[in-house]
This record gives C-alpha cells, sequence and structure tokens, in this order.
C-alpha cells in the first residue's frame, strides 16, 4: 500500500508541472510582466494556487527572492518588474514554486535584458552589418573621390554632400551597432551612449556649417556667371 500512494504521488509530480518558458528578451529600464505557466494534470489550477518565484541578476545576487505571483485564474501567474529594478543588462535567471492544495511542482527560465530589447545578433546577422557598413563606406569614398573629379561645381556639391552623408551614416550606423553589441558591458555602453550624442551633435553641427559654406560658393559662382559680381 505504502509502494502504491509512493507511485501514485510521483505519476502526479510527472503531470503537475511548470512548462520551461523560452529565453526572452527585453529592453533595460522598461517595465515588464514576467509570466509563468502552471499546469495541474493538464488543467488550469484553482484560483486557490499560489507561486513564489526567486529572480537573480546576472551577477547572481537578488532581483526578487521568494515573492509571491499573482494568481490570473487562466493557468498564468504573473510577477511586475519595474524600469528602475530592471537596469542591469545581461541574462536573469529566475525559479519559481507553485501549489495548488497538496500538488506541487518547480520550474525554472531565464530572460535577457539588452539595451534596445531585442536579441543580440548572430554571426549571420554580423557579417552582413559588416557587409553592409563597408558597402555604404565604399560608396561615400567613390562620391568623395568624384566630388575632385568633376568639372562642375553643381556635381562637386552633389558628389561632395552625398560622400558627407554617407559618412555620417556609416558612423551613426557603427555607433548604435556597437551599442547592441556591447551591450553586455554596462559600464562601457554609459560611456558610449556619452560619447555618441556629442560626436553626433558634433556632425550635425559639422554637417550644416559645410552645406553653408557650399552654398555660399554656389551663389557666389552664380553671381560671377551673371556678372553681378
Amino acid at each position: 500500500m505504502e509502494t502504491y500512494k509512493k507511485l501514485l504521488f510521483f505519476v502526479l509530480v510527472i503531470f503537475i508541472v511548470i512548462p520551461f518558458a523560452t529565453s526572452q528578451t527585453y529592453q533595460i529600464n522598461k517595465e515588464l510582466n514576467l509570466i509563468v505557466p502552471f499546469e495541474v494534470n493538464g488543467s488550469v489550477p484553482s484560483a486557490a494556487a499560489v507561486c513564489n518565484i526567486s529572480i537573480n541578476y546576472p551577477d547572481s545576487s537578488y532581483l526578487k527572492q521568494n515573492d509571491s505571483m499573482t494568481n490570473l485564474n487562466n493557468g498564468d501567474f504573473n510577477i511586475t518588474l519595474s524600469g528602475a529594478e530592471i537596469n542591469k543588462l545581461g541574462e536573469y535567471d529566475w525559479r519559481a514554486f507553485c501549489c495548488d492544495g497538496s500538488n506541487c511542482a518547480g520550474g525554472y527560465g531565464n530572460f535577457e535584458i539588452t539595451p534596445s530589447g531585442f536579441d543580440a545578433i548572430g554571426s549571420g546577422e554580423g557579417l552582413t552589418l559588416v557587409l553592409s557598413i563597408i558597402s555604404i563606406l565604399i560608396i561615400a569614398v567613390l562620391f568623395f573621390i568624384f566630388s575632385f573629379k568633376v568639372i562642375s561645381f553643381p556635381s562637386k556639391i552633389i558628389f561632395m554632400g552625398l560622400s558627407l552623408i554617407l559618412f555620417i551614416v556609416v558612423f551613426l550606423f557603427i555607433m548604435i551597432s556597437l551599442g547592441q553589441i556591447l551591450g553586455g558591458y554596462e559600464s562601457l555602453i554609459s560611456s558610449y551612449s556619452s560619447f555618441f550624442w556629442v560626436a553626433g551633435f558634433l556632425l550635425v553641427i559639422a554637417f550644416i556649417f559645410l552645406m553653408l559654406c557650399l552654398m555660399r560658393n554656389a551663389i557666389e559662382l552664380f553671381q560671377i556667371k551673371r556678372g553681378l559680381r
């Protein structure tokens, strides 16, 4: 009889499970609702079911320790994490333990926090990104060379302007990519962000200044050709 009870308990444990959640990606400093499913013999647990969860930061310190979750009465349990709590980049591990009466089960999983909220790029995507940057850079260099080769002054302005725009695009493309690739290094991403905005502001100022100089030269050339100067 005792053996039968143990066997029955073992069967119940098999069917009372918390399915492993697939790793999801969220954005840093943004509120998120972490959902953990819980089933009892393949059915939705009762309203009296409870779940407790522990969540660790990427450095293994506790974000939550054995905190209770909200029963959504549909088989899911929720815990809301504020943006202030989601303040470290990397992979967060969680472990949950749920009970519905005497029927209990545990499960675990993880989720990742990145600067953008998107998954980190893979090797294939990284190769595509590098090829895209190189292609834009080559076109920018060609436009820059053509600006010295052409005789027409308006053509020089067009090629020089296009070249400068493409160089700025490459620069911003690289900086944004670095922000995603190196996002796991919190201090580095903080320094990068400050540098990015300063460099971007200086580039915009330089671009406006160049455009004003080119417009002034174009107006002077037009006046000379018309005999106004």
